[in-house]
Parts: C-alpha cells; sequence; structure tokens
C-alpha cells in the first residue's frame, strides 16, 4: 500500500503545482441584472462592476472607503461644496485619460428620466432647476454643489450610479477599473481580464477572474470541493454542520450590514388590512428560523436597521396577540389564501417554506410557494402583481438612512405601496440634518414597526467558502471583495 499512498501525494503536489494561481474563480449566485452602472440593482451586479469600474471612491482590501479616482478632496464648512482633484494616471481599458468631463457626461445620463436608473433619487441632492450641479475648472477637477449639506458624501459616492461610463465601442464595454469585461456567457460565467491600462495595475496581482453563476447553493459547494471555485457566493444553511467540521480553514462567517425581511403588498385586498399584517408578523418564530433553519449566525430581527447587539429570544413573537390581530381581520383561513414569491434558491426556498408551516400551523392559514429566476423575480417585484415576497436589504453605504429610505413615498425601492406622509417628512428630516439623528432615526423605525410594510426577519451574516491559499480577502461589515486585492499563493 506504500507505493499507491506515495502516488497519490505525488499526484495532489503535481495537481496543486499545476493549479493557476493567475486565475480566480468567484460564485457570484444569479445572473447580474446588469452590467450598466445605471441600471444595475443586485449585489450580483455589483461585485462585477467594482471589478470593472473604478468611481471617485472606491473600496480598500478592508471594505473601507478609499481614494479612486480622486486622488484629493476638499469640502467647505457646510459640507454643501465639494471639490475633487483626479488623478492624472487614471485611463480607461483603451488607454485614454479619464477626465472630469467623463464623470460629468455619465451622471448626466444616469439622471435623465429616459435612462431609468433605479437609484436616480441618489443624485437628487446634485440637482437644482432640473440640471446637476457638477462642473470642472480642467479635465482632472470636478466640483459638486449640493442643495442639502451631506457629511457622507463620500460613502454615497461608492454607488455604481456615480460610476463614469463610456460609450460602447463596436459592441465592447470600456472601463477604468482593475479588469475589463472578456466574455459574458449568460447563464454560466462572465470573464474578466487584468485592464493593462489601470492607474495601479502593477499592484494588480491576478490577470483572469471568472464569475461563475452559482444559483443552487449544493452544486456551488461540489464545485468549490472539486477546486472549480476559490470563493463561493454563499453556503447551503443545512452544511453548516459538516463545513464548520470538515472545512474549517475555508469557512467565512462574518456580520454584515443588512437585513431581511418579507415584503407585504400593501395594495393587496388581504395585505391592506392592518390586523392581518399584526397577525403575520407576531406568528413568525425568528428564533427558531436562525436556530434551526439557518443555523449559520444569523441574527434575530426586529427592526430594519442592522443591530451590533446579538438578541437572544424573539419579543416580537407573540401567537395570543396574533390569533387576537387575525379575528379582527377580514382574512378567512378556511377560503383565503396567500402566496409567498421567492427567487430561486434553496435557502430561501427554506426561508419561505419555515414561514408558510408556522402561519399553517399557528393561523391555520395556506401559502402558495412560487419562485422565480433573479432576473424575472426583479421584474416582478416592482408590479402589483405580487402579495408577500422575498426582500430584504444590504447597504449600499455604511448609513442607517440607507435603510430608513427604501419605504420614502418616492423610493424607486419601495416595492410594498407604502405611503405615509408623516414618515416621508421623517426622512426628509433626516436628509438635511446631522442633528438629532438618532431621534429621528428611531421615530422612523417605530413608524415601520406600527405599520408593517415589511416583516423583518434576521440581520444577515456574509457566508462564504475561501480557498485557504487565497490572500486579500479580509472579512468586512460591507462584505467587498475587490479581486484587486486577491491573490493564490502556489
Amino acid at each position: 500500500m506504500k507505493p499507491v499512498f506515495l502516488l497519490t501525494a505525488l499526484a495532489w503536489q503535481l495537481l496543486a503545482s499545476a493549479a493557476n494561481t493567475d486565475v480566480i474563480n468567484r460564485g457570484n449566485g444569479a445572473e447580474p441584472d446588469s452590467l450598466n452602472p445605471h441600471l444595475a440593482q443586485g449585489l450580483n451586479s455589483m461585485n462585477i462592476l467594482l471589478d470593472m469600474y473604478e468611481g471617485l471612491m472606491t473600496f480598500d482590501v478592508n471594505g473601507e472607503p478609499t481614494y479612486g479616482v480622486a486622488i484629493s478632496h476638499t469640502v467647505n464648512d457646510d459640507h454643501s461644496q465639494w471639490q475633487f482633484n483626479l488623478n492624472p494616471a487614471a485611463k480607461w481599458s483603451d488607454g485614454r485619460v479619464v477626465t472630469a468631463s467623463d464623470f460629468i457626461n455619465s451622471w448626466q445620463l444616469a439622471y435623465a428620466p429616459a435612462t431609468a436608473a433605479p437609484y436616480r433619487q441618489v443624485m437628487n441632492n446634485l440637482v437644482k432647476n432640473n440640471q446637476l450641479q457638477v462642473s470642472s475648472k480642467n479635465p482632472h477637477h470636478l466640483q459638486l454643489d449640493l442643495n442639502q449639506a451631506d457629511s457622507g458624501l463620500l460613502s454615497k459616492l461608492l454607488l455604481p450610479i456615480f460610476l463614469p461610463t463610456r460609450p460602447n465601442n463596436e459592441g465592447q464595454i470600456i472601463s477604468n477599473g482593475a479588469y475589463q469585461l472578456i466574455q459574458w456567457r449568460t447563464q454560466e460565467r462572465i470573464t474578466l481580464e487584468k485592464n493593462p491600462h489601470f492607474h495601479a495595475a502593477d499592484d494588480v496581482f491576478t490577470t483572469t477572474v471568472n464569475y461563475w453563476v452559482t444559483e443552487n447553493q449544493n452544486s456551488e459547494l461540489l464545485r468549490f470541493r472539486a477546486g472549480e471555485l476559490d470563493i463561493t457566493e454563499t453556503i447551503p444553511d443545512n452544511k453548516i454542520t459538516w463545513l464548520r467540521e470538515h472545512l474549517p480553514d475555508a469557512l467565512r462567517i462574518a456580520p454584515y450590514y443588512g437585513t431581511f425581511f418579507l415584503g407585504l403588498n400593501l395594495n393587496d385586498e388581504h395585505l391592506s388590512d392592518p390586523h392581518l399584517r399584526v397577525a403575520l408578523s407576531a406568528s413568525i418564530d425568528r428564533q427558531i428560523l436562525v436556530d434551526k433553519v439557518l443555523k449559520t449566525g444569523q441574527m434575530v430581527a426586529h427592526r430594519i436597521i442592522p443591530t451590533d447587539q446579538s438578541l437572544k429570544g424573539d419579543v416580537a413573537y407573540d401567537l395570543s396577540r396574533a390569533k387576537a390581530a387575525l379575528a379582527q381581520s377580514h382574512f378567512k383561513p378556511k377560503t383565503d389564501r396567500l402566496e409567498i414569491l421567492y427567487n430561486s434558491s434553496n435557502n430561501q426556498k427554506k426561508v419561505a417554506l419555515a414561514v408558510a408551516a408556522m402561519w399553517r400551523q399557528n393561523l391555520g392559514i395556506r401559502s402558495q410557494l412560487k419562485n422565480q429566476e433573479w432576473k424575472v423575480f426583479v421584474n416582478t417585484r416592482k408590479t402589483e402583481n405580487k402579495q408577500v415576497f422575498r426582500s430584504g436589504w444590504i447597504a449600499d453605504y455604511y448609513d442607517p438612512l440607507n435603510f430608513l429610505e427604501l419605504f420614502h413615498s418616492q423610493s424607486n425601492f419601495n416595492f410594498y405601496a407604502f405611503n405615509n406622509k408623516q414618515y416621508d417628512a421623517i426622512i426628509e428630516a433626516l436628509r438635511r440634518n446631522n442633528t438629532n439623528k438618532t431621534e429621528l432615526i428611531n421615530r422612523a423605525e417605530e413608524i415601520i414597526q406600527q405599520e408593517i410594510p415589511v416583516i423583518p426577519l434576521y440581520h444577515y451574516v456574509s457566508r462564504h467558502l475561501v480557498n485557504p491559499q487565497m490572500s486579500g480577502f479580509v472579512d468586512n461589515r460591507m462584505d467587498r471583495h475587490l479581486s484587486r486585492y486577491l491573490s493564490k499563493r502556489q
């Protein structure tokens, strides 16, 4: 048996030495909804766009904001006028220098109504009399004049809608980030290669990055174990015990600035009834959900904004209150039904099944589960053709307002038909004020708790399997891991 063992060990060494350390394969979950920075919405698009493009600001290896194309900035005392100096070495993938006009033209296109950018409203503070208040003294200078002071502007500039873009050249995407798009095979993979004109190209360690579509978490795990993936988008919840035992060096679980909740269509004939909404929320035992169904460190959520404190026990779970509220509602469990819509994902299916089971057992309410591919789901949630649907939010930037703005009546992400004038006034006050923020945030969250346009279930944790030979992958609250920082050791 000894020669066989030696041969096997030798084979592993040969495989390891033959492994291409100049290529990184990343699981990316669903197919990206778009690679147009003005139109992209999902994290599956964000990850790739952050590799392909660089804005005034970008993320460092620790997931913190840092200069991108900008090399310095100044701001006046009331934070209403910002001036940025651009890196003259910043170039597009075709070798042309990145200039201030590239940002101005891109932002004007993003704000144009015809573009229908989902993040368009983020630019409102830069617009006066329907004109974008952005100017330039020279090709490497950019001035932003705000209507209202905004001390958090640098974080907002990390959003894809603020990336510079250039018109396609004969169908080829020109980008200014560390990588450029080489191939997009729909529902399979997206291949990026190092941009030789990137101003920090010498510090980009890996030549090729493949982003693979990995909607099925069990298949993604198998591909990781087979060495086909270096980083997974997530992990199957039901494998957590096995992963902790067999792949502890690869398993990465960390706090994440995001919250999962069920969206409710308040225009629906049943869900417009506030008593039914109370019953649905109070009948879900979130502690069982995180402990028995998810099992990967998620924290029970009672509110929208994530907390750093781990809450044990679900104070929102109150079966007596749930039954009393249902009795006051117009919903008839014997004849009426609810549909739970979710995107195709094993983990999403498990959550939907668990919630449906609790409603059936605790309230006698029967639910029909319906799943859709991510791109279809993204469009369906914008329509009235839904009742209960998988929802949630992972912050674009580190600010509670990023969560609360979702429920403003004019928000492009208000898929719930929530319209509350008092709530809108609070959000507008938060946008203007840097004082009394805590009080305003608490008042806004109280309204959400009372009106229940959504049912918070848990606060996210980031969950990945990472090749132990990978360096540059640093756990962080925003879960941002740009490929330019990653490399594999031989």
